[in-house]
């Protein structure tokens, strides 16, 4: 049977080791999943280990491990440049969106935006979560906020990104990545109050931004954070 829980480790892994536990895991391993001596458990880092409970105390949980289950293979990297929304908005947004597989966050302060400043630190603990509950290996980076001409600058020769903006309306994301699939696929989504007019001019002059459509519904950021985020994903197993 497949162990019913899963979590993050951040140190060295092997076969036959014995890891301690403390603080804010054990508690969590040991008060909210109600984890019992002799239970197998999943843990992973730079791949995934089966580990077994040998021993719990009032704050700490004994591992031993037992054997590597997966090896960490490399993946394709999805960026998602974002405007910050407000704080569930934005905790949403990471959470699915590092369900589908986006493994970089960039969020990006445009004339339009309206919350600037982002808490790192809960939108890490939140999109690790995301990556226990999902059964992936790779956890997601999520950067500080940067404004709109930084953003610019810092594309790189060979990345396109794909710029979904509500003017667009018969350039479908599938349509993009099968037309640039050799190279290293980003995100762009706007503020709720849409691009700017000098922003947008500056999306359609870049030579490495291209403008794709989400359908006709105009849709709060997050929504189409996550719907381009599946659109992308899908389209790049496709080809």
């Amino acid at each position: 049977m497949k162990p019913r829980n899963r979590i993050f480790l951040d140190e060295k892994i092997s076969t036959g080791k014995i890891i301690k536990i403390k603080d804010k895991q054990a508690h969590y391993l040991i008060n909210v999943l109600r984890c019992k001596i002799n239970e197998k458990i999943l843990i992973f880092n730079d791949g995934e280990w089966l580990a077994e409970i040998v021993d719990i105390r009032a704050k700490a949980i004994d591992l031993i491990i037992e054997k590597k289950t997966r090896d960490l293979l490399k993946q394709r990297s999805i960026k998602l440049y974002f405007s910050p929304l407000k704080r569930n908005p934005n905790e949403i947004l990471i959470q699915k969106c590092t369900e589908i597989g986006v493994n970089i966050f960039q969020p990006i302060a445009m004339e339009h935006t309206n919350i600037s400043k982002v808490n790192l630190d809960r939108l890490k603990l939140i999109s690790l979560e995301a990556i226990e509950q999902s059964e992936q290996l790779i956890i997601p980076n999520i950067s500080q906020t940067i404004g709109f001409k930084e953003f610019l600058k810092q594309i790189k020769n060979d990345e396109i990104i794909i710029a979904c903006t509500v003017q667009c309306k018969n350039i479908s994301i599938g349509q993009v990545i099968k037309e640039n699939f050799n190279k290293d696929i980003s995100i762009l989504i706007g503020p709720e109050g849409d691009f700017s007019k000098l922003e947008l001019d500056n999306i359609k002059s870049h030579k490495n931004i291209v403008e794709a459509s989400l359908g006709e519904n105009i849709l709060k950021g997050e929504t189409a954070s996550i719907v381009a985020s599946a659109l992308v994903k899908d389209s790049l197993s496709q080809c």
